[in-house]
């Protein structure tokens, strides 16, 4: 299905973050062996390295979101299956695993197969399909219904595959190749098929773009120039359903139970925004908006034995995740709640039986749950602790740990956090989280660097993973890990996401808010004698790298900066593409420079008339560098100390382990020398 064009960022640059990988992106992968790795941390205690973080081993989606995918939860609940994949710098590869994981926690894990090749993440925007993202691309793991075979997706080169797992016999085969992305996977609720979604129309759509070009192509909203020459395919080539017996491994007709199976959403009451069903259907749970604004305030309801009933208790809001217990009678819930909603809180609930029972209230990122016999089981990520899966106890909150893939980590010395939260002069609050030097330090003030803009989760290197925040602090920096202020359209109560950007663009308030977040919270910082105002960096990818471009433009606050995309500018328009421009326009950007020329003078630092020369380096990938080249060329022409890196084969999210390395070790070794006393 088409993403919608509304659910990107206001930022242009952020809109334009999708750049172009080559068909030869990464090495073959290798099979990982989840073992303790002997050769970290036996030195003993010491500071976070670079290559610690590049070395670390992940698994699911790169997010925090309740609704990112972690792993897969067996019927029954004897196993959990995960992907898990490490970087390997030596040959630029990834090692991987699929991996079973017993939770009684009395087993080992145990590998059954590799989780194929890591190949660069694609997506749907503008009416244009295929667009290369970065980061990973997701892989599907599926349980069939009596929990005795495991169906997964692996990429191998350019194709997609299907693989089952069967348990009785600790064996794996291939089901299925498919030369167009598996972008669903499921079971038939009987067991005896396989059910997938894909594009198969592509490959028809991309020979008849081949083809087009022996006449020359005519440019039009099918080009996103950042990422080709050429036209990309549309997003409306339909998705297809389909089933494979998994006995005789033959194609056979889809039932309408097995499209409820492979699209679960379908039955969800109209306009809920989440929604939960208990396991013998007689229950629903469900959440819709008290008001026409999309950032209104959320409602819960459910239905028991066809009767209605609402949650009335204020502790029933922002309700962002919920499941029903096994046995159908109590509601679990997860909800955001404090400044900036940088609290997770879980609820229990027996409808008709009294207020929701709070069990656990936490700042760290738990996500990705999923109900087992009395527990959630959920993905967890703490500010200095690396993701792992733990089993949370309705009863009593505590947390046990199912499945730890970095045990090495905890050898390690971090260095302190701090929550801080905050208001700007617009009334919006924030928060970050301030990260201090691990050894004790001497009582003078210290350079800061701000990393933008999530600061939920493992203080890894903040949104794309470019700046090393304990690597950072272990080498003498303070580290502010910088949580983006909400959209300040939110305040004018908005019906869509058009008059959201339309409101935040309108004198640049939304950038005037992130700003002023920043003094705020720089002024406190200096105030308290912690760091030295003359010597503060200021880092940003996409809508990271805008907030502080405009910084630049704006402000005296920043004395060096480091860019991973780069920059607003009227030229940007022009790399944008017809369908991107179209809707640029729309929200309140000029059709041309002629059209507004004073538009560009506070967000662009080519025009604004304030911005003070100041160090710059800007990590550009192969397929954004362009929209830099404006921008460094007037900037280098006028004298600025500029320089900028081109990694190749890269978007907007890199990587390449090479090259995440590198980018890593360059900040550190490029902010000691231009924030030295």
């Amino acid at each position: 299905m088409a993403r919608s064009r509304a659910t990107t960022g206001l930022s242009l640059v952020a809109a334009l973050a999708f750049g172009s990988f080559s068909e030869t992106a990464f090495a073959e992968s290798k099979r990982c062996e989840l073992a303790p790795r002997e050769m970290f941390g036996q030195e003993g205690k010491r500071g976070i390295s670079a290559e610690d973080l590049v070395n670390l081993t992940d698994f699911g989606d790169p997010g925090v979101s309740p609704s990112s995918y972690a792993f897969e939860l067996q019927p029954g609940g004897a196993f959990l299956a995960v992907r898990a994949r490490r970087a390997i710098v030596g040959d630029d590869s990834y090692c991987t695993a699929i991996a079973l994981v017993p939770l009684d926690s009395k087993n080992r894990t145990k590998v059954i197969d590799d989780g194929g090749d890591i190949a660069p993440a694609t997506g749907d925007i503008y009416g244009i399909a295929d667009i290369p993202v970065g980061g990973p691309k997701a892989a599907l793991l599926r349980w069939s219904p009596s929990g005795g075979s495991l169906a997964y997706t692996k990429i191998a080169g350019t194709r997609s595959e299907i693989w089952i797992y069967e348990l009785a016999s600790a064996s794996s085969h291939l089901l299925l190749s498919s030369a167009v992305d598996i972008e669903a996977l499921s079971w038939s609720p009987d067991g005896t098929a396989v059910l997938f979604s894909s594009r198969p129309g592509r490959i028809e759509a991309l020979a008849s773009i081949e083809a087009e070009g022996r006449q020359g192509y005519h440019y039009d909203g099918r080009f996103w120039p950042l990422s080709g020459d050429r036209p990309f395919v549309s997003s409306d080539i339909p998705s297809i359903d389909q089933a494979i017996d998994v006995q005789n491994r033959a194609g056979r007709a889809v039932r309408p139970d097995d499209v409820s199976a492979l699209h679960p959403s379908a039955s969800r009451p109209a306009g809920s925004i989440r929604f939960a069903e208990s396991n013998d259907g007689s229950r629903l749970a469900w959440t819709t908006r008290e008001s026409d604004s999309v950032s209104g305030e959320t409602a819960l309801k459910v239905k028991v034995e066809k009767h209605d009933i609402a949650c009335g208790w204020d502790v029933c809001s922002n309700i962002v995740a919920m499941w029903w217990s096994d046995d159908g009678n109590h509601l679990l819930y997860q909800r955001y709640t404090g400044i900036g909603d940088n609290r997770t809180e879980f609820f229990i609930w027996s409808p008709g039986n009294g207020k929701p029972r709070r069990f656990l209230s936490t700042i760290d990122a738990v996500f990705g749950c999923r109900p087992w016999q009395q527990q959630l089981v959920c993905a967890q990520e703490t500010s200095t602790k690396p993701r792992r899966i733990i089993a949370v106890s309705p009863s009593d909150g505590r947390r046990r740990t199912l499945f730890d893939p970095n045990p090495w980590f905890d050898k390690l010395s971090s260095g302190s956090v701090r929550r801080l939260e905050w208001s700007n002069e617009f009334n919006i609050s924030t928060f970050g989280d301030l990260v201090l030097p691990p050894s004790p330090r001497e009582r003078k003030r210290l350079p800061l660097v701000i990393v933008q803009y999530d600061s939920r989760g493992f203080l890894r290197g903040g949104t794309g993973d470019e700046y090393p925040i304990q690597a950072m602090a272990a080498q003498g920096f303070a580290v502010l890990s910088f949580n983006r202020p909400m959209w300040y359209g939110s305040l004018h109560k908005p019906k869509d996401q058009i008059e959201l950007l339309k409101a935040s663009i309108n004198g640049w308030a939304d950038r005037r808010s992130n700003l002023s977040s920043l003094k705020v919270i720089i002024d406190k910082l200096v105030n308290e004698g912690l760091v030295d105002a003359n010597r503060v960096a200021i880092t940003g990818l996409s809508d990271g790298a805008s907030t502080a471009t405009f910084a630049l433009s704006n402000s005296t606050l920043f004395s060096a900066a480091i860019l991973s995309t780069c920059c607003e500018a009227p030229s940007t328009l022009a790399l944008a593409g017809e369908a991107l421009h179209d809707f640029y326009v729309e929200i309140g950007y000029p059709t041309s420079f002629a059209a507004n020329p004073g538009f560009w003078r506070e967000v662009s630092l080519m025009d604004a008339p304030r911005a003070r020369p100041v160090p710059m380096l800007i990590q550009a990938s192969s397929g954004e560098y362009r929209m830099a080249l404006t921008t460094y060329r007037e900037l280098k022409g006028r004298g600025w100390p500029i320089e900028m890196f081109v990694y190749p084969d890269e978007g907007h999210v890199k990587v390449h382990p090479a090259h995440r390395l590198a980018i890593y070790r360059r900040n550190i070794a490029w902010l000691q020398k231009q924030l030295s006393p």
